[in-house]
């Protein structure tokens, strides 16, 4: 069996040979803070569900701890009764961890506010690079919040870590040279821009659609906006007050006021794939989709449904050809495929060529290479 430590040289040694992690400061911080004295003994799973437990299965848990993926460390809220199974804590995956601090350009003398403790992980990287006087970390659940200081402690660090809503910030503290998401928003809660000083950076999971995020790197203006652009997809779970609420799949006895023949290629696959969904996340205003299996198992059906639960529409297969349906005030999928068109007409952008803007008033706009570009309010 590998030991930890030769475990963990593996990992930063992958890291740094990829290009995640290139600022030879923060090389310096994650070969000082071991990963697994922030993954539970106990109790947590891989993304795939794989249970996790140091004394049944040392190795497994281990070799867990050293890979380049997430873990699960919290179901439900701890909530046993809740019975939805939803992961809403985790200890982020190394490589989305140095993507995230690089992007955050932090320099010597940073302040940092991390919103999100979680494990603990993250706030010991931040501590071992800044100095643990320069960096506070926030969280919400209380349980959670324990359990990343125990680990801080096994790592000889000690950030300020205090138990609040993330949503928030922290004003005791404030202004921040930057402040570090590790959940993701729709919404860039007005206090992580009014918290960090004119000329920092919130670095942040923004997500127009769950299930299509992006890391977003904001620089704060002296007039109280925000604007930066994109750095590639990123999924996190989402900030709790802005949890998205279940979607809402039309139902198998739906009616549509519309039926119509499409023809010219699979319209589900786009949306399949980030790269080409993204940019209609972010065109397409308060809806959701997903999928499922098609009538008799010959497929699978996109269902589209608004926010408000009062439009929807599926794409379903039609023998040789798909057959789309919906209903509602909003002619959702009309709005994809122009969506789509628009998306074509600007070349097919990638999504590392939008950007936000957050103005002093709150006001969303997604922007195309400059925040002056084309544009789409998010509001």
């Amino acid at each position: 069996m590998l030991s930890a430590a030769r475990r963990h040289r593996a990992l930063i040694d992958s890291l740094t040979a990829s290009g995640a992690l290139s600022d030879r400061r923060l090389v310096s911080a994650f070969r000082s803070v071991p990963r697994h004295f922030f993954v539970p003994l106990h109790g947590a799973v891989t993304t795939s569900g794989a249970p996790l437990d140091a004394d049944r299965a040392p190795e497994r848990w281990l070799e867990a701890a050293y890979t380049d993926a997430p873990i699960v460390t919290r179901i439900d809220d701890g909530d046993a009764d809740r019975g939805e199974g939803v992961p809403t804590s985790s200890c982020s995956a190394p490589g989305v961890v140095a993507r995230m601090l690089e992007a955050a350009g932090l320099r010597d003398g940073d302040r940092v506010l991390e919103v999100g403790t979680g494990t603990g992980w993250t706030a010991a990287l931040l501590a071992a690079r800044l100095g643990d006087d320069r960096v506070a970390s926030v969280e919400i659940d209380p349980q959670v919040l324990e359990a990343a200081r125990a680990g801080l402690v096994r790592a000889g660090r000690s950030p300020r870590t205090v138990h609040g809503d993330g949503e928030h910030g922290l004003a005791e503290g404030a202004p921040y040279d930057r402040v570090v998401a590790t959940c993701a928003a729709t919404r860039v809660p007005r206090a992580w821009i009014e918290q960090t000083v004119p000329g920092g950076l919130v670095v942040l999971p923004w997500t127009a659609m769950e299930g299509a995020g992006v890391l977003a790197r904001l620089t704060v203006h002296g007039d109280g906006s925000a604007s930066g652009p994109f750095l590639g997809g990123l999924g996190f779970m989402p900030l709790r007050s802005q949890r998205p609420p279940p979607a809402a799949a039309p139902s198998a006895e739906a009616q549509p006021d519309e039926t119509r023949l499409l023809h010219g290629g699979d319209p589900i696959a786009p949306l399949t794939r980030f790269a080409t969904a993204f940019p209609v996340t972010v065109m397409v205003p308060r809806w959701r989709m997903g999928l499922r299996p098609a009538p008799g198992g010959t497929g699978r059906r996109l269902w589209l449904a608004s926010d408000d639960g009062r439009s929807w529409a599926q794409v379903v297969p039609a023998g040789t050809a798909w057959r789309a349906e919906q209903a509602g005030p909003r002619s959702l999928w009309d709005e994809v495929e122009a969506a789509q068109e628009e998306w074509r007409s600007l070349g097919g952008p990638g999504p590392d060529r939008f950007g936000l803007t957050v103005s002093a008033d709150g006001r969303h706009r997604v922007w195309l290479d400059t925040p002056d570009g084309a544009g789409w309010d998010q509001d």
